[in-house]
């Protein structure tokens, strides 16, 4: 690990714990993130804090989350408090690159109603978050370019004829908190256009334990990967067999992921520099997102996740933090390979500890993936139970993400 991924700020400027969340539309893509926030109105939802210091948050958030200094392309759902909307001079966000979401349990007035106008007039998008039938939010939905019906509380004896009323507006229907897959194809077939939740990280149910041909080649090579006896020599032997896998490594590694003063140009090079674990992983990582069919998100989800993982143990100081990555990483290989996490860890070679840890979150290194999850999900008490300081997760996750986008540029680009 080079020195720069060694001295990660640890001050930042709020202790609010602040996570990102895709928001996909019907073909699995990221069109947009959902920003979730810790000190909130409503668990995750809005700003509560002085007028000075949200209006600092949200933009450290917004610069924290654009890379290089240039905003990403997908727009941010951020949330805002009505007195942060109708007190407070807003800063000067791009229009285009911000939605505008109001929390569930937000007073409607007539202060409020007049902001939206205001806002609307401007080019801003309004979000209404979390509507399930909340009768005081109803003088709201006429001024929403998007409505997120929250899945989990609305009563499915209610939905259709919810739905037949929503679909009169001009808003956009996002469908929230989806748990499943199952509930995802229900929730498409039933006219929404944007879909939320835990679904993206949940692998698919499956039927049996048995592993498709080419899923049970991908893990032999992986099983090769990971022989404790085996050599550098044989590791450059087994990816440069494959001379897509060997460019795709070499261009990870000299990408702004690394940051390394001289460029790599041989894979011996790269063994020697980054150690076997690090090639191992990024074998791995290289071959898994070239699964086809699976939305691009998963790779990076898996990334973001190992990255993090390895992140938090170093931090807090604990012993090969680059195990840890490989704990957050293969702890989503169910998801990609559409097989029991179970089966795949009978044909991988990992010590216990590390098994132990990816079924059970028991021991030091379940207990950074679990306080991971927790943080991805907006679990916030879940993330205090780890007692990993909490002052380490957000540079950890703002770097994680940071250099997963830089990693998934280098493997994408051809």
């Amino acid at each position: 690990m080079n020195s720069e991924q060694r001295t990660i700020e640890t001050q930042t400027e709020t202790d609010a714990l602040i996570v990102r969340q895709p928001i996909f539309n019907d073909q699995l893509k990221v069109v947009s993130y959902q920003l979730r926030y810790e000190d909130s109105l409503e668990p995750g939802n809005a700003l509560l804090m002085d007028e000075h210091s949200a209006a600092s948050l949200l933009l450290s958030t917004y610069t924290s989350l654009s890379q290089d200094g240039n905003i990403r392309k997908v727009p941010l759902f951020l949330p805002f408090s009505a007195t942060l909307l109708t007190e407070t001079e807003l800063p000067q966000l791009p229009v285009r690159k911000m939605l505008i979401e109001i929390p569930p349990n937000t007073q409607v007035n007539r202060a409020l109603l007049f902001c939206l106008i205001s806002l609307r007039q401007e080019g801003y998008r309004i979000v209404i978050d979390s509507f399930a039938l909340q009768k005081h939010l109803f003088p709201l939905l006429k001024y929403a370019n998007i409505i997120k019906v929250d899945m989990e509380k609305v009563p499915k004896s209610k939905l259709i004829a919810m739905l037949r009323v929503l679909k009169k507006l001009p808003a956009t229907l996002l469908a929230q908190n989806i748990d499943n897959f199952n509930t995802l194809q229900i929730c498409k077939k039933l006219g929404f256009k944007l879909f939320h939740g835990p679904f993206i990280s949940k692998p698919a149910q499956v039927n049996n334990n048995k592993v498709s041909t080419k899923s049970a080649a991908l893990l032999q090579l992986v099983q090769a990967l990971q022989d404790p006896d085996v050599t550098p020599d044989q590791i450059e032997g087994l990816i440069i067999m494959d001379p897509i896998l060997s460019f795709k490594i070499l261009r990870v590694i000299n990408s702004a992921a690394y940051n390394l003063p001289n460029s790599i140009e041989s894979m011996q090079q790269a063994i020697v520099l980054l150690g076997l674990d690090q090639i191992r992983s990024w074998a791995m990582i290289i071959m898994l997102s070239n699964q086809e069919g699976k939305p691009e998100e998963w790779s990076r989800n898996l990334i973001a996740r190992a990255r993090m993982c390895e992140l938090l143990a170093e931090l807090s100081g604990q012993p090969k933090p680059e195990t840890a990555f490989m704990v957050g990483m293969v702890s989503l290989l169910d998801l990609l390979l559409e097989v029991h996490i179970e089966t795949i860890l009978e044909q991988i070679a990992l010590d216990d500890e590390v098994k132990d840890a990816i079924l059970h979150k028991k021991g030091p290194l379940g207990n950074v993936l679990q306080a991971v999850i927790c943080f991805e999900n907006g679990d916030w008490p879940g993330v205090k139970r780890s007692r990993i300081p909490q002052m380490l997760f957000k540079p950890a996750y703002r770097h994680s993400i940071n250099w997963t986008e830089s990693a998934m540029q280098a493997i994408h680009e051809m």
